[in-house]
């Protein structure tokens, strides 16, 4: 093939190739499009900066929104306590209202994560002074990817918004989830074992009543008159369900009638107790024995079913464990040795309770208010033109070559990780005074370059792959312990993991034992139980930036090696001309999407493995006695497992999408500025590369002495050759 960059016209302009399409020819040569400079409107609501935009108005209305619900809170009557019931009554509406003002908060949470994520990589992307100015001291920077490398290239004053805006995350991820909570009611209830005759009138008083419970003639009287209290008749199976639960919500004061007559204390009582919630709570060991007067109230329940003992100690294991066991001798249950004929359960309205956390709400706000205004500075104030996407940097470079990657024209992303400590101007010299050209071959020595065909894996560093595939096991690792404490603890207590369910209150799945239980002040401990609760969820927003720069580093690298199999114009921050625009930084949609959509299950069954757990309690009398009478974490093993499954899937995934292989045609350059920059040496007449469509390969006629150059241009490339020489420089076949 003829080569058109050796020759010039009559009036010495850039010549016409003959093999162009007439679409190149009119790009090449008829410039009064291709030069048409944005205006000022464009230039500023177009690009990245449409994305700081909207990042930054999302966030305003994040946070307006955050503002009037704490504004509301603290208009509420009880606001003084920090925490304010906002709804109380249906355990069903309240599980509603948590669910969708949950949802709605983890969508901002959401969006002020992306937002953060999108303005940090703007942040962080270098611009081309602070490129000439690292590789002038031997390093390369990234290009299109979140970096921590770039952080000690980059103006300080990137560098202090870029921490703000990470730092700022964190009390959101700790405390956004809990701002507003749920609350479970426990009801004490008064047990009653009554003749048949307290049924028509008898005598209701009994010495053995307590004086701290609802007056037995008055329950006599509600009985019997059935005006005030609504009285549900079970029987004894029925019966067994209904109060054999940890959290007594729908019912309270129970009467068991049964077949004995009336006693010589001529009382239709025929024995009174009490089950109080709070009195079943160990204080030194917060250990929870719920309605253990089902297992302990038969006298001779040792004959009639094997009564487990606990693991580490001599006396029976907690009622919940073997209570399976009653129910299916329910014939023969005997509660201090009265025969059961029925049972009347005094039915009530609910009181689980939907409420709000006026300090984390105040610490939301804060948080949100830091964030939307570094948005807005990083949307209006950063001007010095920042080289986001792989297009920018090719559109920086063939413009204006970078002489400190000349003659270095199969430059690898790899190659310069390991030649990184050397100065890439020394290296010039070395290759043009000493040493021969690189030689494209298959295999690798000292000087001949490797067009080897490479898998995905390659186009991140080793150092990437190892954080973030190391943090998410070692966040595995982590979970798996935790799940093996809650197995062994949930076993002490003779409770099967299988029997808590997914996500869902149990007495022998709440963490006990533990310096939370001591503190005294009720917002307070909710609070230090809330940042227990939602660490992991802090921790696993770093494993997805993570995460997300790894995907991201490969899809920088398939960009890259797909323009040397097709001609292309760049894709850029501000396009100019018929540069195409870009509606993402460097992650696609099409992964960006599902790896928000996997962030937000995993985020899920972490809040299903462990989360806040709060208990109202409330007397026989339907008074509030503690509004907080266990404010501590549960956990679900079942869930923990699926936390593990996903996480291990997401592993095997990041492993799956690295075996996919790239093409062979140019070297992998990745994210590496240097890489970039060794590729962008156009012929000198080829001033205008950057706003035609470009591909990269081997200049025709660009051979002296037996060596070639490649470098991405806008006029014909031919493909690279196995056994030829690549290092020339361009300026040398003028």
């Amino acid at each position: 093939m003829t080569s058109d960059y050796s020759k010039t016209d009559s009036k010495g302009d850039f010549p016409k190739p003959q093999e162009y399409s007439s679409d190149y020819h009119l790009r090449s040569n008829s410039n009064e499009e291709a030069f048409v400079v944005p205006s000022t409107h464009a230039q500023w609501f177009s690009g990245w900066r449409a994305g700081a935009y909207s990042a930054a108005g999302l966030a305003f209305c994040s946070l307006i929104i955050n503002v009037v619900a704490v504004i509301w809170l603290a208009r509420h009557p009880d606001s003084k306590s920090n925490l304010v019931e906002v709804f109380n009554g249906s355990c069903d509406t309240v599980a509603q209202m948590d669910t969708w003002v949950h949802l709605a908060i983890n969508a901002l949470s959401t969006l002020l994560l992306a937002g953060s994520n999108y303005c940090m990589q703007c942040l962080c992307a270098p611009n081309r002074g602070e490129i000439d100015k690292a590789h002038s001291r031997g390093r390369f920077l990234d290009i299109g990817v979140p970096s921590f490398r770039n952080l000690s290239s980059i103006a300080s004053c990137k560098v202090l918004m870029w921490w703000l805006l990470g730092l700022s995350s964190i009390p959101l991820h700790l405390m956004y989830n809990s701002a507003f909570y749920s609350s479970l009611a426990a009801n004490d209830y008064g047990i009653y074992v009554v003749s048949p005759e307290f049924l028509s009138g008898a005598n209701a008083s009994h010495p053995l009543v307590e004086p701290t419970m609802v007056s037995s003639e008055k329950m006599q009287q509600d009985v019997v008159s059935n005006d005030t209290v609504k009285f549900e008749r079970l029987d004894t199976l029925a019966c067994l369900k209904t109060y054999g639960q940890v959290f007594l919500q729908d019912y309270r004061n129970l009467i068991i009638v049964s077949k004995n007559s009336t006693t010589g204390t001529n009382s239709s009582v025929l024995r009174g107790d009490s089950y109080q919630f709070g009195s079943h709570i160990d204080p030194p060991s917060q250990t929870y024995t719920p309605f253990d007067w089902i297992c302990t109230s038969d006298p001779n329940i040792g004959t009639k079913i094997d009564v487990p003992s606990s693991p580490n100690s001599f006396e029976n294991a907690p009622c919940d464990s073997y209570f399976d066991r009653i129910e299916g001798i329910v014939d023969s249950w005997q509660p201090w040795g009265y025969v059961v004929d029925y049972c009347l359960a005094e039915r009530i309205e609910q009181q689980c309770s939907f409420n709000g956390n006026i300090p984390i709400g105040a610490t939301v706000v804060i948080c949100n208010t830091v964030k939307v205004l570094l948005m807005l500075i990083v949307a209006f104030r950063l001007t010095d033109k920042p080289l986001i996407t792989i297009g920018d940097a090719l559109e920086s470079f063939l413009e204006s070559p970078d002489n400190t990657t000349n003659n270095l024209c199969l430059l690898s992303r790899v190659d310069a990780d390991k030649a990184e400590s050397e100065n890439w101007g020394l290296q010039r010299d070395i290759v043009e005074q000493d040493k021969p050209p690189w030689r494209y071959e298959h295999g690798a020595n000292s000087r001949k370059a490797t067009l080897k065909t490479l898998r995905w894996s390659k186009a991140a560093s080793g150092r990437r792959w190892t954080m973030t595939i190391g943090l998410i096991i070692l966040a595995l690792i982590t979970v798996l312990g935790f799940l093996g404490a809650a197995i062994s603890a949930i076993s002490d207590k003779g409770t099967s993991p299988m029997a808590l369910g997914f996500g869902t209150v149990h007495a022998s799945a709440i963490i006990s034992g533990w310096d939370i239980d001591k503190i005294e002040n009720a917002s307070k401990q909710i609070i230090a139980a809330i940042f227990i609760a939602n660490l992991p969820q802090a921790i696993l927003s770093l494993l997805y930036l993570n995460l997300n720069g790894l995907l991201t580093s490969m899809f920088v690298a398939l960009e890259w090696s797909k323009i040397a199999k097709e001609r292309k114009y760049l894709r850029v921050s501000t396009p100019k001309g018929q540069q195409r625009s870009t509606h993402f930084l460097q992650l696609p949609y099409k992964i960006a999407v599902p790896l928000m959509v996997v962030s937000g299950v995993l985020h899920w069954l972490i809040s299903r493995s462990i989360f806040l757990v709060v208990v109202a309690n409330y007397s026989e009398t339907g008074e509030l006695n503690n509004a907080v009478q266990i404010a501590s974490c549960g956990f679900s093993p079942l869930a923990m497992v699926c936390v593990l499954v996903f996480g291990g899937l997401l592993i095997l995934g990041s492993f799956i999408i690295g075996r996919f292989k790239y093409d062979p045609s140019m070297p992998l350059a990745g994210s590496c500025s240097a890489a970039i920059s060794a590729a962008c040496h156009r012929p000198d007449r080829d001033v205008d590369a950057a706003l035609s469509p470009v591909q990269w390969g081997v200049i025709p006629g660009s051979e002296k002495d037996g060596v070639s150059h490649c470098c991405f241009t806008s006029g014909d490339v031919e493909p690279i050759q196995e056994g030829k020489q690549y290092a020339g420089d361009s300026r040398k076949s003028r």
